[in-house]
């Protein structure tokens, strides 16, 4: 049975694309496919992927060209995966078409809309029992003339991920803070302005540090019976604009009442495949907030590799091998990094963490000794560089 030839195509080029494709190499020793509009560094400088480009990608020619990646693979099994939202969604709204090419481990198209869209992931939050932000809704009918009823600051967000990616303004942010209501119309305008043309969530302030994130991954089968979760406690986020709430240094830890929780909405929307939950604990009432869902594996899934787990066999198991066991080991301890240690002893600020970081294995998913490429290198050494600079500028 483990002689079915399988092969992954990813969709995406970063960081979390790169980590997936390391992971398949570490424990299968294939090489993946990779796939976006253009090459870069993080994938295409590797002995372990297959870079290919769509040039002038348009959804259409995307499909086109997996359907004919597929015949020039006909003696594979493969495995698709997107790396960010736009990637996800094509994938689902083309689950039809796409099935006959390719094993595709996530949720249908009626699944994604009931998780993504920020309103209806609260609802099932409500319904099952799990604390999220309080929260309300505006969109460009409503954005004037709504009362916030919660103190500034406050959190603004596009509710639909996919669409707001497509989109550029003057400020454009991935996560915006608030301090006022003429900030929060000037803000919501420019993005209306932009085309972006769905909902914002805008959301009351959970205070605290980077440090009281959360990360949650978890693998739920094709009955929503959660086979693996792995929990990482959250040092640093990224800085900048386009990247504040991407986590850039996180330590492996274990709780079994958010894990719980997650269950519970696992079960609720009969979810499949990975989730990947954004949570964050409430030092006022000593809560953990559920923000959202990803419906794919985060940019930072090779947190998840601690003790050389790997978090990707549950997948293989199940849709390549059709032998899933019934759990699978997500226990081990180090620190995943993507900024030099610099950064997270200048920056984070509870003390205890930093000791227990400093003692630990340090894993920059991006730094693999196998795929040793001198220019690889070099690009590594000026991504790290490159934080020390947005640290200190964007940094509050």
């Amino acid at each position: 049975m483990e002689n079915i030839k399988f092969k992954p195509v990813i969709l995406g080029i970063d960081v979390g694309a790169y980590s997936i494709a390391r992971t398949f190499y570490e424990f299968y020793k294939v090489k993946s496919i990779i796939v976006g509009k253009y090459t870069y560094w993080m994938t295409s400088y590797s002995h372990i992927t297959e870079p290919m480009i769509v040039s002038n990608m348009t959804e259409e020619k995307l499909i086109d060209f997996l359907k004919d990646l597929s015949s020039k693979n006909s003696d594979y099994k493969l495995l698709l995966f997107g790396c960010s939202e736009d990637y996800v969604d094509i994938i689902i709204r083309n689950k039809k078409i796409l099935d006959k090419y390719y094993v595709i481990p996530t949720v249908d198209l009626n699944t994604l809309n009931k998780v993504v869209q920020k309103e209806h992931f609260y609802e099932i939050c409500e319904k099952v029992g799990i604390k999220y932000p309080k929260t309300i809704i505006l969109n460009e009918n409503n954005y004037q003339k709504t009362k916030i009823e919660f103190d500034y600051p406050i959190v603004a967000k596009a509710s639909n991920k996919a669409i707001y990616q497509r989109v550029n303004f003057e400020g454009k942010m991935k996560v915006f803070i608030i301090k006022s209501y003429e900030e929060l119309v000037n803000t919501l305008k420019k993005a209306f302005d932009s085309g972006y043309n769905d909902d914002f969530v805008i959301q009351e302030y959970i205070s605290g540090p980077d440090s009281n994130m959360r990360v949650l991954t978890c693998f739920a089968d094709q009955k929503s019976n959660v086979l693996f979760s792995s929990v990482g406690k959250v040092l640093l986020e990224e800085k900048g604009p386009d990247v504040t709430g991407n986590y850039s240094a996180i330590i492996n830890t274990e709780d079994e009442k958010i894990v719980e929780a997650a269950k519970k909405f696992i079960k609720e929307t009969k979810y499949k495949g990975y989730a990947n939950f954004d949570i964050k604990y409430n030092d006022n009432n000593g809560d953990f907030y559920f923000f959202e869902v990803n419906v794919r594996l985060g940019r930072s899934n090779y947190y998840m590799g601690a003790n050389h787990i790997n978090y990707l066999a549950p997948v293989v198991d199940s849709y390549i091998y059709n032998a899933p066991k019934k759990s699978y080991e997500s226990k081990g301890k180090e620190l995943y990094h993507i900024v030099p240690f610099y950064i997270i002893r200048k920056y984070v600020k509870d003390k205890e963490l930093i000791k227990e970081a400093r003692k630990l294995k340090k894993n920059n998913p991006l730094d693999y000794k196998k795929d040793f490429i001198l220019k690889r290198k070099l690009y590594i050494y000026m991504a790290l560089i490159n934080h020390i600079r947005k640290f200190g500028k964007y940094y509050e």
